[in-house]
């Protein structure tokens, strides 16, 4: 008999281990569960602005910007960050082998891609669905980071130059917060 309660006190002294071990895991998990919440909460109307952004382009907006031979620089810098996000996502943006763009000239790059509009304008639609189903690369948001940094990427700003480019960068910001 003395034996048997020995055994019972190991074993329960074991399970207790073992149910501590879990209440900490599970306090882990709940706060883990919080915090991924709470960026969620954060991102979805992040998400709803870069949608409400691009509602407001249209094809006629792409094709003034096609009509530039050499646009301004910041609208230079709203298609370069527009082509390394689409990089591996958009068959129609030129990759290297490690899936980074690869152009020497990224104005006549972003002409390629704007070639046809209703298409990018998808493309661009449907890009939030490719993050979620992880095909969009970390990379990709990682080489726009100082771009997007710089005190002149707001739409406020590019709209001076561009309307369409504006849309854009609101997106871009959006899409990448």
């Amino acid at each position: 008999m003395g034996r048997e309660k020995t055994k019972v006190e190991a074993q329960s002294a074991i399970a207790n281990v073992e149910a501590e071990k879990c209440s900490k895991i599970k306090v882990e998990v709940e706060e883990e569960s919080s915090k991924v919440q709470k960026d969620l909460d954060e991102a979805l109307p992040l998400v709803e602005k870069a949608k409400e952004a691009l509602k407001g382009l249209n094809v006629k907006d792409f094709q003034m910007l096609k009509a530039l031979k050499s646009p301004p620089k910041d609208i230079e810098n709203v298609f370069f960050c527009v082509l390394n996000l689409l990089c591996t996502v958009d068959s129609s943006v030129p990759v290297d082998k490690n899936g980074k763009l690869k152009t020497e000239n990224t104005w006549k790059t972003s002409l390629n891609v704007m070639a046809n509009p209703a298409n990018l304008l998808s493309t661009l639609e449907g890009f939030k669905e490719k993050i979620d189903q992880e095909v969009v690369p970390a990379n990709n948001f990682k080489a726009i980071r100082p771009n997007i940094s710089d005190a002149n990427f707001t739409p406020a700003i590019i709209k001076t130059k561009s309307s369409c480019a504006a849309g854009l960068c609101d997106w871009i910001l959006n899409i990448t917060m």
